[in-house]
């Protein structure tokens, strides 16, 4: 017999404080030199 497991997702959800200030670093570069900007490593990751 299989048992039910129940997911529970918390809310807020969303990215920690240093993504978030990453993406915002990058979308500051974006206004301010236009595309294309390259970043040395991903901006988000699980790890």
């Amino acid at each position: 017999m299989m048992r039910m497991l129940r997911v529970v997702l918390a809310q807020p959800r969303g990215f920690c404080a240093g993504v978030e200030r990453a993406i915002e670093i990058v979308e500051r570069a974006l206004e301010k030199y236009g595309p294309p900007i390259y970043v040395r490593h991903e901006i988000v990751h699980n790890r």
